[in-house]
């Protein structure tokens, strides 16, 4: 996962790349959400579109928390994927 973010204020916002592990395609959304301290909540969305052929029809959302330092983000995450189902604790590391 690959994300290019925007922050204002305590909000941030932007870009992100995923690949769904159950069919090898790779997606592209949007990410936002919230820092409280070093501590965030976020929401991804990867709408119809977001993924190429064959899976052009496929959407996903994803909602989870993290830990941020000044170089990574750490956190936890799940959700739905219209082809795959059920997104279940799935983990994440972000290098800066």
């Amino acid at each position: 996962m690959t994300w290019q973010l925007t922050q204002t204020d305590a909000s941030f916002s932007g870009t992100v790349r995923a690949t769904d592990t159950s069919t090898g395609a790779v997606g592209t959304g949007s990410v936002s959400g919230t820092i409280t301290g070093s501590t965030l909540q976020f929401s991804i969305t990867i709408p119809a579109g977001g993924y190429p052929s064959p899976y052009a029809s496929c959407t996903a959302n994803v909602s989870g928390s993290g830990q941020a330092t000044s170089s990574t983000i750490t956190g936890t995450y799940t959700g739905t994927s219209s082809c795959a189902g059920t997104i279940g604790s799935g983990q994440l590391t972000l290098n800066k």
